[in-house]
């Protein structure tokens, strides 16, 4: 496909996700006041925000950290491998740069809900647990090529444990 294709695609799913964005708010609202409200599950623009930044940081930490490790407590234990085989692959890269200049430069990042599974036991042997994810676009460039501006549409999926008396324990990237 070519750029300005993907360019086009980029900007298309993101009007469908603005157009979408008040069913999911609306959603969000319901599981949140069903859950015990914001003392126990979190606003949608906080949780949107959390998740770009985490998004971010991992981004980051994958291009330019040598080391990972730091990164496992973000993830769910399924999910650690495939992250830490991800930072391995950018070990090229920082070797060819120097970590240094592997670095990205964020021009926008914006989130939408695209995913939201109420507190609830998935099955009678699990613990309750909640999902919900965030579609985010982005537009960036690489600090060792800033002239190679890229649009990306990632959705990050974020889990906890519920707690019928505290609720969110702690999100993890799942």
């Amino acid at each position: 496909m070519s750029g300005v294709a993907w360019v086009g695609l980029v900007k298309a799913r993101r009007m469908l996700d603005v157009v979408k964005a008040p069913l999911w708010r609306a959603a969000w609202h319901e599981v949140q006041k069903r859950s015990g409200g914001s003392d126990r599950f979190p606003e949608c623009d906080d949780f949107l925000q959390s998740a770009t930044d985490v998004y971010r940081h991992l981004q980051q930490e994958l291009l330019s950290a040598e080391n990972t490790r730091h990164l496992e407590d973000l993830c769910d234990e399924e999910l650690w491998p495939v992250v830490r085989g991800a930072g391995a692959d950018f070990e090229r890269v920082r070797r060819h740069f120097g970590a240094e200049n592997c670095r990205i430069n964020w021009t926008s990042t914006e989130a939408f809900v695209c995913s939201l599974s109420p507190p609830e036991a998935r099955d009678e042997n699990s613990e309750a647990s909640v999902i919900a994810g965030a579609r985010i676009y982005a537009v960036m460039s690489m600090s060792y090529a800033p002239e190679q501006v890229r649009h990306s549409i990632d959705d990050l999926f974020l889990k906890s444990a519920w707690d019928k008396d505290r609720g969110v324990i702690q999100w993890k990237i799942a």
